[in-house]
């Protein structure tokens, strides 16, 4: 018997109630609602008891599942599993449901409100006690977050509940995620900023992740860093993170639902966010260079700041970041055919008239030894080189050991270099050392 349903598009919360559950408890991806509740219902296994619907369903979805359920098993209890938003009132005044649950309500709290449901269930003759297979000990008074005490039958018998009368009463107190998306103030002028380079191997996501650490100092968990060099985006590799989501799924047409977006979304340990690139080339090339630009739209209605690393050289999908953004970081080095495929980029670009109000102009891994000086530098490119990123081993181990440079070695020349990039972005991003001195992360070496 498995009295549990869960119908989610988060496969972390699946994990979770697994853990909480066993075997009690079945599972249907939501991704099968692109065909229909119905499909949905059909594919649910025995009498389920109770049924948790969420997180990461909007509310169509939600309100086609919550009548095909009880049309089919209109004994069922029902809980909603949503994070606390302005709308939700409205869902709990139109869905007949029994409960809200959050998603980030502690496991305690999660089989508590089980419990309290399941016992009202059995004590209104809608489930047997052995349906559920564990002890019911609470007793129906003692429901402290949910008023599940008899409800009258209303007249439609596929409505087995009116709506819960109120969102406070039914709505759990959260945990604390460790990070939230701090509102932005009225009237202030977000930034997105491409990261671009003529060609692959100048250093240009090695810029990218260390622009997003420093920015994330003076705007924490305000900064995004997506990862839209579609064909072999290596940032989540360079970060030693394991992604959640990738563009693949932000571009996504569900991914309009802020919710939806958010579980795209891996936080790195420093502050901020990243949208992870596609896992593999054939994705990649399925995400249209619109799409890009309606994300990059999206993310700064939501973002203080957008780091957008782009694939290198100047294909469709570079040229339509570029319109979207507010600043334009180009990275090269020093030698002759990066700096001759610069000096086309920008005249590409102005021809275009696609080249950003904001330009920085970077020269990585500079070397006494190449041959060229800054003033050569200038001369092939056409333009005034405004940071000089001299070259550096500690570039390498950072990325081997999968920690931002500048948070890693503050006084070596290249960290000191490329945090003046981050100050051209935002000024009042000044180092300091308690904000800088990070503890050994768990993926360091001792």
């Amino acid at each position: 018997m498995t009295p549990f349903l869960l119908v989610s598009r988060s496969a972390e919360y699946e994990t979770r109630l697994r853990a909480l559950l066993g075997e009690r408890l079945s599972v249907i991806p939501g991704e099968f609602l692109t065909f229909g509740a119905d499909s949905v219902v059909s594919r649910v296994p025995e009498t389920p008891r109770i049924a948790l619907l969420g997180p990461v369903l909007n509310y169509e979805e939600t309100k086609g599942l919550v009548d095909a359920l009880i049309s089919k098993h209109p004994e069922l209890g029902l809980i909603v599993v949503r994070e606390q938003r302005s709308d939700l009132e409205d869902w709990v005044d139109e869905l007949a449901l029994h409960a809200v649950l959050s998603p980030a309500a502690t496991d305690e709290s999660t089989l508590m409100l089980l419990d309290r449901l399941a016992e009202w269930l059995v004590a209104n003759g809608r489930a047997s006690a052995h349906d559920f297979d564990v002890p019911l000990g609470l007793e129906i008074d003692d429901m402290p977050f949910v008023d599940l005490s008899p409800v009258a039958e209303p007249e439609r018998a596929s409505l087995p509940l009116e709506p819960v009368e109120s969102v406070e009463a039914v709505d759990l107190e959260p945990e604390q995620t460790g990070w939230d998306f701090p509102p932005i103030d009225s009237g202030t002028r977000t930034e997105a900023i491409a990261v671009v380079a003529p060609k692959g191997g100048q250093g240009k996501t090695t810029i990218a992740i260390n622009l997003a650490t420093g920015l994330a100092e003076v705007a924490p968990n305000s900064v995004v860093l997506v990862d839209a060099d579609l064909q072999f985006g290596d940032i989540t590799a360079a970060l030693a993170l394991d992604p959640t989501g990738t563009i693949v799924d932000a571009v996504a047409d569900g991914a309009a639902d802020e919710l939806v977006l958010k579980t795209t979304l891996t936080h790195h340990d420093d502050g901020f966010f990243v949208i992870a690139s596609a896992p593999s080339p054939e994705l990649g090339d399925s995400v249209a260079p619109r799409a890009l630009a309606k994300l990059i739209d999206r993310l700064r209605a939501t973002f203080r700041y957008v780091i957008v690393d782009t694939t290198p050289g100047l294909g469709e999908h570079t040229l339509v970041a570029l319109e979207h953004v507010t600043d334009a970081v180009f990275v090269t080095n020093m030698g002759v055919p990066s700096l001759r495929a610069m000096r086309t980029e920008f005249e590409l670009l102005t021809k275009l008239g696609l080249m950003p109000g904001n330009r920085h102009i970077v020269v990585n891994q500079t070397d006494k030894l190449s041959g060229l000086t800054t003033k050569d530098v200038e001369n092939i490119i056409g333009a005034p080189v405004d940071v000089e990123v001299p070259r550096s081993s500690a570039v390498l181990l950072a990325s081997n050991r999968g920690v931002p440079l500048i948070h890693d070695d503050v006084r070596d020349p290249a960290a000191k270099a490329i945090r003046s990039i981050v100050l051209r972005i935002a000024p009042e991003a000044f180092p300091k050392r308690s904000r800088i001195q990070r503890r050994r992360r768990s993926n360091e070496p001792e």
